[in-house]
C-alpha cells in the first residue's frame, strides 16, 4: 500500500488535511461511510504515523485488513 496515495485519497474526499502533516482528522474520516469503524480509524492512526500500536486501545490483529478496507471504499467512493 502506497502511503502517499492512500493520504491522497483521504484528503481528496474529505477535503480535510488539519491533522498530523496533512491527514484527515477522525470526523471528516467518520463523515466519509457509513462502513467504518474505530477500529479503522485507529488502524490509520498506526498507519500514518502518530501512534504506536501499544498506545492504541481498539486495534485490529491485522491493522493492514483495516487500511485495505478504507483504501477499496476510497477508491469505490472517488469513481462515483
Amino acid at each position: 500500500m502506497d502511503k502517499r496515495k492512500f493520504k491522497k485519497l483521504l484528503s481528496d474526499r474529505t477535503l480535510c488535511t488539519i491533522q498530523h502533516n496533512g491527514w484527515t482528522c477522525g470526523t471528516c474520516f467518520f463523515s466519509m461511510s457509513k462502513k467504518f469503524t474505530e477500529q479503522d480509524w485507529q488502524s490509520v492512526l498506526l498507519y500514518r504515523g502518530d501512534y504506536k500500536a501499544k498506545e492504541l486501545t481498539n486495534l485490529p490483529k491485522d491493522y493492514m485488513n483495516s487500511i485495505d478496507k478504507v483504501f477499496k471504499i476510497l477508491n469505490e467512493v472517488n469513481k462515483k
